[in-house]
């Protein structure tokens, strides 16, 4: 009887938001419970297991396809990039949570951790992303384009460590020691983050769905050191992501430290680029800027820009295109970007699906 009501009572919302006039910020407010209702009618029992699936056809030409291996100068094509099976659960006051990727037709682990109360902090230990930019530790799902920034695909990676965390009066800090790229050895990567929300903060995704007529914006900081790179190296990460009625936005910097060596993108631009030609490079300060606007409950637009900062002088332009079909949850996200570098250049195209969710 309460799965039979709580359908109907988000049937009869969705309706609602559907008819919502794009000029009346109720509609906005109204989106914002909508997500806050799910999210609890969600996770009530503590315990669930949930799918997600983003697949894309893309098309990418001139030299940054060349540069791939493309043998006739283009891609053309079809690729999955998430496959992922999450559960998560809690024993006591233990939670866990555990996660696997089969985008690339094996099991890749992602987050195999265990969180808990630990006096007067939090405690996770396992395996997770560290806190570094939320276009890295964002859902795949509430993004606003279909791939990552640069900067945020570089930092989107798993490693196995400790981290405790806290949040008094708005802000919150972690502090994580995870293993780094040489494994169970004595050196490690170290990640301190602060985050300051102010109203409401800058939500669950990317954008300005779920916002209201008031700024809400999350600013982030953090900074990294990896003692298996060469050298004592230290870099900071900024971030500044929100929304303010019908407007999104985001900006991200980065100063990475000359002893730092180049840090990839992931399989975010593996299907038209060569992650190598669009690496982060020591020494630099790569950064990018975003703006969304939200036509109607249905639709958003998005602009992003973003300067590599890397040998090759990398920037890239890109304007997209989310079509909610279920909120975040069931889209279809069109894109077009533009590379420029002194190396591979040209232009890509990405149609991508998203259905279901990561958490």
């Amino acid at each position: 009887m309460n799965k039979f009501v709580t359908t109907a009572l988000g049937l009869a919302a969705v309706g609602s938001v559907g008819y919502a006039d794009p000029g009346d910020s109720d509609w906005l407010k109204l989106d914002s419970e909508i997500n806050g209702l799910a999210t609890s009618l969600s996770t009530r029992d503590g315990s669930g297991t949930t799918a997600l699936l983003r697949g894309a056809g893309i098309h990418g030409s001139d030299d940054i396809s060349t540069g791939s291996g493309a043998p006739n100068g283009d891609v053309s094509g079809f690729d999955l990039y998430d496959v992922d099976i999450a559960h998560h659960g809690g024993v006591g006051e233990f939670l866990y949570r555990i996660s696997v990727d089969f985008d690339g037709g094996s099991a890749n682990l992602e987050d195999a951790y265990t969180s808990f109360p630990c006096g007067p902090v939090n405690a996770r230990f396992g395996m997770f992303k560290p806190n570094t930019l939320r276009s890295a530790t964002i859902n795949p799902e509430n993004q606003l384009f279909f791939n990552r920034t640069i900067l945020g695909s570089a930092m989107d990676f798993w490693n196995t460590g400790v981290e405790v965390s806290g949040e008094q009066e708005g802000l919150a800090w972690s502090f994580a020691i995870q293993n780094g790229s040489n494994g169970a050895f004595a050196d490690h990567f170290y990640c301190l983050s602060l985050s300051y929300a102010l109203g409401a903060g800058a939500g669950s995704s990317e954008g300005a769905r779920g916002g209201n007529d008031d700024l809400n914006a999350t600013i982030d900081l953090a900074v990294i050191s990896d003692d298996t790179q060469s050298g004592d190296q230290m870099s900071y990460l900024l971030g500044l992501n929100g929304n303010q009625g019908q407007i999104g936005f985001g900006l991200e910097l980065a100063q990475v430290d000359d002893d730092a060596f180049g840090w990839a993108v992931n399989s975010d631009y593996a299907g038209v680029l060569s992650p190598a030609s669009i690496s982060i490079d020591g020494d630099s300060t790569p950064y990018s800027a975003t703006v969304s606007f939200l036509l109607n409950p249905d639709v958003e637009l998005g602009l992003r820009y973003e300067d590599a900062d890397n040998a090759d002088d990398v920037t890239v332009l890109t304007v997209g295109a989310s079509f909610y079909q279920s909120g975040n949850n069931a889209k279809y996200q069109l894109g077009y970007s533009d590379v420029s570098s002194d190396a591979d250049e040209g232009s890509f195209v990405t149609l991508g699906l998203t259905v279901g969710a990561s958490s």
